[in-house]
């Protein structure tokens, strides 16, 4: 069953132009969702570059920087990795309760 992941992805794959702007935006932008906050902690891509992580969910960010598929900056972000963004955000749906 596809879900949002699945159809940003697509999107994304389609126009990767816009890639880097959905990462930015990733709070508004329609496909932003594979680029949300992890908690508070900042987005995969800031976690993996060491920024501080969820502190309510240390061990999601140690998972998160040990995951060297995940890009250090939104500007590496190529379609490629989308999947694996769509992974992580499905984990975190799951961890952290959230739709």
């Amino acid at each position: 069953m596809r879900d949002k992941y699945d159809e940003a992805i697509e999107y994304l794959t389609d126009n990767p132009d816009i890639i880097h702007r959905a990462w930015g935006e990733a709070s508004t932008h329609p496909q932003g969702c594979l680029f949300g906050y992890v908690g508070t902690g900042g987005c995969l891509t800031m976690i993996r570059n060491g920024w501080r992580g969820d502190e309510q969910h240390p061990e999601l960010t140690v998972m998160i920087r040990a995951d060297e598929r995940i890009p250090t900056s939104g500007g590496d972000i190529v379609p490629a990795d989308l999947p694996v963004f769509a992974e992580w955000q499905r984990k975190i749906d799951v961890i952290l309760q959230r739709d």
